[in-house]
């Protein structure tokens, strides 16, 4: 199964929660239209404190993890010739836009075994 990570920053202006909630109700259906080629499609946002503020430890640099499984080598290429698409790529870094921040998003590429 081959796995894509991203590690994505919200806006500055933004609380965790309005971060959380946009991502949730906007950019995810969105995601999901355009890129339906997914098996999974998982975030992990950091936790926070009681105060609304990260716990006590060093901010990582990102807000949330997001991880995108593909079922076949198929689909993950089939999900790489989407994004090359340059109406496609277009809408999304639109609605990226909203609420986070593109230029700080980072990815990796993992293959999982068990």
């Amino acid at each position: 199964m081959i796995k894509h990570f991203f590690l994505i920053s919200k806006k500055p202006e933004l609380s965790a929660a309005e971060f959380r909630s946009y991502y949730e109700a906007h950019h995810v259906p969105l995601i999901k239209r355009l890129l339906p080629m997914f098996a999974r499609y998982r975030r992990h946002y950091l936790d926070e404190g009681h105060n609304g503020e990260a716990p006590e430890q060093d901010y990582p640099g990102f807000d949330v993890i997001t991880e995108i499984w593909f079922a076949q080598p198929a689909d993950y290429d089939a999900f790489l010739e989407r994004v090359s698409d340059p109406a496609v790529i277009a809408e999304i870094r639109a609605d990226e836009a909203n609420f986070l921040v593109s230029d700080a998003t980072r990815s990796l590429r993992m293959q999982t075994y068990e």
